[in-house]
């Protein structure tokens, strides 16, 4: 099992972003395909359609296309519905560790606001008691909340309430209450709870989708227990303490948190330690003495210098700027969403100057500067981004 969380955690990216295009693409082609007449040709990404005509559950009102490439018809609103809730469940579990029977048990009310007498407002979590009969409670990140908030959004009645419904429970063999559960589907009938079995089934279907192979070329498969898994790792990877790991993950007993981290079994731990201590008894003692006044200050100055025009450079102490502070081409730089008007200005200038050398040749500018407009651009969706989800987390605090 470690191995295949291994196995799949550097996969995970590449799963994300086609669910996140693929719910992208299907609202723009519902969108437009809504806007658009019967027979009247849609181009989206690259991607001609036909608007046509097709029966949804009598309903000849919601838009169907034709691919011209293969001929083959789409029902949008069902499409952009599964594309939709793939994503909401991969995000929710990738960012959670939930299981999912918590997943799918999620209410509006599971999400509360602690506001501390000094600090900022934390969006927690309320899981429901599952497997273990006990409740807890997750710290959401700005990410998760953003999240959570575009679930809302789409999940709440024209009353601006998220409508109550009733779910049945496959293990206990009875429906519960009237609860306003978050994932809630709209397709193939009346509104009902995503069922545990649909949660995988998109899953599974998005993971197909993103054509992921192992490295003897066979189809790797992603199920809701392997984003736990990956969670487990990761929180811990990032130094979070196993036994915190342990009260998110909702686990009894620490072995069993242990066992979900595949990077840090127990024997690792525990000669990695016993290895560190003996390498410092034989070592000098100077090599652990604390740092001079001189080497503090210049510890503190590389974090001074961590500030840009366009936000904040992430780079790591001690080394040097490898792009030579062409920040715009740096993987490292974060940018602040408020700099997005400095981004239009070096996107027009590079623009002009663009066009300059194309006519008179100089395709060695010409080549330096397409690549600079690609990152430009690049940065300008990383502010878009960043300010969406500061914007849903603020909405979901009620700031």
């Amino acid at each position: 099992m470690h191995q295949r969380t291994r196995t799949l955690a550097p996969r995970l990216n590449t799963l994300i972003s086609v669910a996140e295009k693929k719910r992208r693409d299907t609202a723009a082609l519902l969108e437009a395909a809504t806007a658009a007449r019967e027979g009247a040709l849609l181009t989206i990404n690259g991607k001609r359609y036909r608007r046509v005509a097709r029966g949804y559950y009598g309903d000849r009102s919601r838009p169907s296309v034709e691919d011209i490439e293969t001929g083959s018809i789409t029902r949008l609103h069902r499409a952009e519905e599964r594309a939709f809730w793939a994503w909401a469940v991969i995000e929710v579990l990738r960012l959670t560790g939930l299981r999912i029977e918590e997943l799918v048990e999620l209410t509006h009310t599971s999400i509360r606001r602690y506001t501390p007498e000094k600090g900022e407002v934390t969006v927690l979590l309320q899981v429901a008691p599952s497997k273990s009969d006990r409740e807890r409670l997750i710290p959401a990140s700005p990410e998760l909340a953003s999240v959570l908030a575009t679930i809302i959004r789409r999940v709440k009645g024209t009353d601006e309430t998220v409508p109550l419904l009733s779910r049945f429970d496959p293990l206990e063999r009875r429906w519960g209450p009237e609860l306003p559960h978050l994932f809630q589907l709209k397709y193939g009938g009346p509104p009902r709870v995503m069922s545990t079995a649909g949660a995988r089934h998109l899953l599974r279907a998005t993971a197909q989708e993103a054509d992921l192979k192992d490295v003897d070329g066979s189809l790797l498969k992603f199920s809701p227990h392997d984003l736990r898994r990956i969670f487990a790792t990761e929180t811990v990877n990032s130094g979070l303490p196993i036994h915190i790991a342990q009260h998110l993950l909702g686990h009894i007993d620490l072995n069993t948190t242990q066992g979900y981290v595949a990077v840090y079994p127990e024997q690792v731990i525990k000669n990695y330690r016993t290895f560190i201590d003996n390498r410092r008894s034989s070592r000098p003692a100077q090599e652990y003495r604390d740092p001079t006044a001189e080497e503090w200050s210049e510890f503190e100055h590389h974090f001074t210098l961590r500030r840009v025009a366009l936000g904040t450079c992430h780079r790591p102490y001690g080394t040097p700027c490898i792009h030579e502070h062409a920040c715009v081409r740096c993987p490292m730089l974060q940018v602040d969403p408020e700099q997005a008007p400095r981004l239009q200005e070096l996107e027009a200038n590079t623009l002009v100057r663009l066009n300059e050398a194309r006519q008179k040749t100089w395709l060695g500018e010409v080549a330096a500067l397409e690549e600079s407009l690609r990152h430009i651009r690049e940065k300008q969706i990383q502010a878009a981004h960043i300010s969406e989800r500061l914007r849903a987390g603020e909405e979901l605090t009620g700031r």
